[in-house]
């Protein structure tokens, strides 16, 4: 977890993309944002893997909640 250079929030994960976000996969997600997140940041983000757990996992999803935009990019 990072800040990009104007302030905004960037969560850079490795390894494989899974198809799946499991309970325990989320659990993890959110334990690490919490160290660089604010309380509402971490909200809109938990938010926004909700929907990416409805509408599945896959590279170029686009998911915005509230104004806040996750994109999920694979390198």
């Amino acid at each position: 977890m990072v800040r990009g250079p104007d302030g905004e929030s960037v969560v850079l994960l490795s390894g494989e993309l899974p198809e799946v976000l499991t309970d325990a996969s989320v659990s993890e997600l959110l334990d690490l944002a919490a160290a660089i997140l604010d309380t509402g940041e971490l909200a809109l983000f938990e938010e926004c893997l909700d929907a990416l757990r409805r509408n599945g996992m896959r590279a170029g999803r686009r998911i915005e909640v509230d104004g806040a935009v996750l994109t999920v990019y694979e390198g």
